[in-house]
């Protein structure tokens, strides 16, 4: 995977995938860092990690940590992490989150494993429990609705690895 933009000619592109991943990524680790989601998150095939707190899941060739402090993605051939913290933000390899070939890449398997532990949740426990678990903004204050935001990530996601293969 390249570090090379793909910005093209929409450079907004990056943009809408920043405005849509954060509040996503920020409701996500809110509700993944608690106490009472860590039953979930064991019996959906997340394991303890070595550091004290964190769990992990391989997750379509990539590595994802939640623990009390950030969800973390790294790929499973190396180079690279896509972070989120409260207190970092967004982040890829340590700095500014940007639209890169290897950043889409993250952003694409944290939001499959999103989506999927979502209708994993509706699925067992119904639709009700599922909004009822409180995935809440914190960057933008509102309500999120993490399936229904992992449909419209996705869909930015892939029409920019459509273009990219142009």
């Amino acid at each position: 995977m390249g570090t090379e933009s793909v910005q093209g000619a929409d450079g907004s592109r990056g943009a809408a995938i920043t405005e849509r991943l954060v509040p996503l990524l920020d409701s996500t680790f809110q509700v993944w860092s608690s106490p009472q989601e860590r039953r979930r998150l064991r019996a959906f095939g997340f394991r303890p990690a070595v550091e004290a707190g964190v769990l992990k899941r391989e997750w379509h060739g990539a590595q994802v940590r939640v623990g009390p402090e950030a969800l973390r993605v790294v790929p499973e051939a190396g180079g690279g992490e896509l972070m989120w913290s409260p207190g970092s933000g967004l982040t890829l390899d340590g700095g500014d989150f940007e639209a890169t070939q290897q950043g889409i890449a993250l952003a694409d398997a944290v939001n499959g494993l999103i989506q999927s532990y979502e209708r994993w949740i509706e699925a067992r426990e119904g639709r009700e429990e599922r909004l009822r678990r409180g995935h809440w903004s914190a960057t933008d204050r509102r309500q999120v609705n993490a399936l229904a935001e992992t449909r419209r990530l996705q869909r930015l996601l892939s029409t920019r690895a459509a273009r990219t293969r142009r």
